[in-house]
C-alpha cells in the first residue's frame, strides 16, 4: 500500500510539474492569489498628449498600491458578456469599480527560456486573456477610464508587445454593458518574440485606470499567461492546456519521473514476489 501511495503522489507531482505554466510564475492565478506578482499603482492625472496614445502617454501620480484581486466562477454585473473564470478556476481583475482616480499595475520580471520557444515556428511566445470593463462617461481622450498591457525586453527596454484602450476609443469594438459601461470580451494575446529572446529578461505590466476627474472607473481582467495557447471560448473555466512538453521539463521533472519509474518498478517486484 506504501508503495501505490508513492506511485500516485509521483503522477500527482509529475503532472503538475508537466501543466505549468512555462514563463510567469502563477501565470494562471490557480495558486488563488496573486503571488509571484508585483501590485503597485497610484492616481491617474491624466494621458500626455494627444491620440494616438501608447504607453509613452501613461502617467501616474505616486500613491498607494491600487485595488487587486482573485475571482472564481461568475459573471461580471457590468460586462454581461464576461464569463468567470477565463481558465481553471481563477482570474484577476486588476483595479475595480470603485472610481476616485485609482490605477493599478500588475508586474512580473521572468526569464525567457527553450520551453517557450513554440516548436511550429521556433520563436518564443508570450499568450494570455485579457478583458477590459470601463465606464464611459464621454470625457476628452486623455481623461478617459483605459487600460495598457506591455511586454518589454529588460536588457534594453525595447517594447515588445503593446495594447492600449480607452473607454469608447474610435476603432475599438467594445461592446455595450450596463449603463455607460463598455467593455471587450475575453482576448486572446500571442505575443511572438524574436529568437534572441531566449536567455534574456522580460518585464510585462497591465495597467488599468479609472478616469482622472476621479468620477469613473475602469478594470481588467487577465488570465493564461505562459507560453503555451490560452483555451478557447470566452470564459467559463476552460481547463488550461499543459504549458510545458514532456521533452523539454526540467530537472524537477526529470527527478519525478525517476521516482514514478522507482515506484512503479518496485510496486512490479511486490506483485511478483
Amino acid at each position: 500500500m506504501r508503495h501505490r501511495i508513492r506511485l500516485i503522489a509521483a503522477v500527482s507531482l509529475l503532472a503538475c510539474a508537466g501543466s505549468s505554466h512555462a514563463i510567469f510564475v502563477n501565470g494562471g492565478f490557480e495558486q488563488n492569489s496573486l503571488a509571484g506578482w508585483t501590485i503597485a499603482g497610484g492616481f491617474n492625472p491624466g494621458l500626455s498628449g494627444t491620440p494616438p496614445f501608447t504607453g509613452a502617454s501613461v502617467q501616474i501620480t505616486a500613491g498607494a498600491a491600487g485595488p487587486a484581486s482573485i475571482v472564481g466562477a461568475g459573471t461580471d454585473p457590468r460586462a454581461p458578456g464576461i464569463t468567470l473564470p477565463r481558465v481553471g478556476q481563477y482570474t484577476a481583475k486588476i483595479n475595480d469599480e470603485s472610481t476616485g482616480s485609482r490605477l493599478t499595475t500588475l508586474s512580473q520580471t521572468d526569464t525567457v527560456t527553450a520551453a517557450d520557444v513554440d516548436p511550429s515556428d521556433s520563436l518564443p511566445h508570450l499568450r494570455f486573456s485579457f478583458a477590459p470593463v470601463l465606464d464611459d462617461p464621454a470625457h476628452a481622450p486623455n481623461e478617459q477610464p483605459y487600460f495598457y498591457v506591455v511586454v518589454r525586453n529588460v536588457v534594453d527596454n525595447s517594447v515588445l508587445f503593446e495594447q492600449f484602450a480607452y473607454s469608447g476609443q474610435p476603432g475599438v469594438t467594445f461592446q455595450q454593458g450596463t449603463g455607460s459601461w463598455k467593455y471587450l470580451p475575453f482576448q486572446n494575446v500571442d505575443a511572438v518574440l524574436p529568437a534572441s529572446a531566449v536567455g534574456q529578461q522580460v518585464e510585462l505590466t497591465v495597467i488599468g485606470a479609472d478616469c482622472s476627474l476621479s468620477g469613473h472607473a475602469g478594470y481588467v481582467y487577465v488570465d493564461g499567461f505562459g507560453s503555451a495557447q490560452v483555451g478557447g471560448g470566452t470564459g467559463g473555466g476552460v481547463p488550461p492546456q499543459a504549458q510545458v512538453p514532456v521533452p523539454a521539463l526540467d530537472r524537477l521533472g526529470m527527478l519525478l519521473m525517476a521516482a514514478l519509474l522507482a515506484a512503479t518498478g518496485l510496486l512490479a517486484w511486490r506483485r511478483g514476489g
